[in-house]
């Protein structure tokens, strides 16, 4: 524990509460989502906009780091099991238990149903995948693929592992900074081969770009952590890994301000844009990772608490902001005002969840993948 990275876990605590607020605020946008307010607020897009393209790139990278710290205490088996304890198990009573009420709800706002929550269950059982039926993983995608990715990559990470090959270098950052950007010519080649073919789709069976893209962050973030440099290197050049972020947004969103969105139907458009895309969310995932380092590397009682409950709330958060939002809809509320019952109803009725149903029971931590 006293080589602990602690900013690790800030960022990694950090990036679940932004994923609440990001989902509270599908509700306001005109975005498909599962239930939406009586008033479409478009404005909710500036922020989110900025947040979409790295946030979920973010915790798939952060998921990888902590894979390189449980692989330094278990045998590859050991770890495989671990996995489809706190991934698995809790994936399959969420599909089962967590889901469907954000099915329900849905189906009652869009009027293809009308009965009770008893009425609507037994359409589970029917193995329907949604939306045509009731069987989903919904939010919970995440954990399937993060499973997924766990059980592909661990051949790879423990030849890592074995190898230890170095190739960032204390004493010449400034080429291991170009190395560290080089990092994005991958994510750049899965852009342009897949990006066109395969809509994001969350279902793990024609979802390749997607599935690609994250598999990819999964495994920089184990290389990155296994590299005895790295976070220093981070923390060195962070101003320049967020200024370098700064940039190609501000240029992105004005080039399409002043001329439009250029369709990526030409091979010079799609490079460009695979380019500008992918160093963009590179430099950002970076850049938090350096601020934290420098800013977030300590230990208090919160950091160490929500790293424990972050999981959980992850898993309840997206049903509670559905169930919420299904019943403050048609209120006569200005948009801000639901935003914060929202945002404040999520995380408080997680954290009652949490706290006194979860935590002290060991059969519903081994279910929500509490360790």
């Amino acid at each position: 524990m006293k080589n602990r990275q602690y900013f690790i876990d800030w960022i990694r605590v950090i990036a679940f509460g932004i994923l609440i607020f990001y989902h509270s605020g599908m509700f306001f946008v005109s975005w498909g989502w599962h239930v939406k307010n009586n008033t479409i607020a478009n404005g909710f897009k500036i922020w989110m906009e900025l947040v979409n393209p790295w946030r979920l790139s973010l915790l798939f990278f952060i998921s990888g780091v902590g894979v390189s710290f449980a692989l330094k205490s278990r045998t590859g088996l050991q770890f495989i099991g671990e996995r489809t304890k706190r991934l698995l198990l809790p994936l399959v009573f969420g599909m089962f238990v967590i889901v469907p009420p954000q099915i329900y709800f849905e189906r009652l706002q869009a009027h293809d149903f009308s009965g009770s929550y008893a009425e609507f269950y037994p359409s589970v059982f029917e193995f329907v995948p949604y939306p045509e039926g009731s069987f989903s993983w919904h939010h919970l995608w995440f954990v399937a693929y993060l499973w997924v990715f766990s059980l592909m990559a661990t051949p790879l990470f423990l030849w890592i592992k074995k190898r230890a090959i170095e190739f960032l270098n204390l004493q010449d950052q400034y080429k291991s900074f170009i190395k560290i950007l080089l990092f994005t010519f991958p994510l750049s080649i899965t852009y342009w081969t897949l990006s066109q073919r395969w809509e994001i789709t969350h279902n793990l069976t024609a979802d390749w770009y997607n599935f690609t893209l994250s598999l990819l962050f999964f495994i920089y973030g184990y290389i990155i952590a296994n590299q005895q440099f790295s976070w220093e290197i981070i923390e060195k050049y962070r101003k320049v890994f967020l200024s370098i972020g700064v940039f190609l947004i501000a240029f992105s969103k004005t080039y399409d301000a002043l001329l439009g969105a250029i369709p990526e139907d030409g091979i010079g458009i799609l490079i460009f844009n695979g380019i500008l895309k992918m160093l963009f969310i590179w430099c950002i995932i970076l850049a938090i990772c350096g601020f934290a380092k420098h800013y977030l590397n300590f230990e208090n009682s919160f950091v160490e608490y929500a790293n424990l409950a972050v999981y959980p709330f992850y898993i309840l958060h997206q049903t509670i902001t559905v169930t919420i939002g299904y019943y403050i809809a048609d209120w006569e509320m200005a948009v801000i005002p639901k935003f914060i019952i929202l945002v404040v109803g999520t995380f408080g009725f997680a954290w009652l969840i949490y706290h006194f149903l979860i935590k002290p029971f060991r059969a519903m931590r081994l279910l929500f993948g509490v360790k």
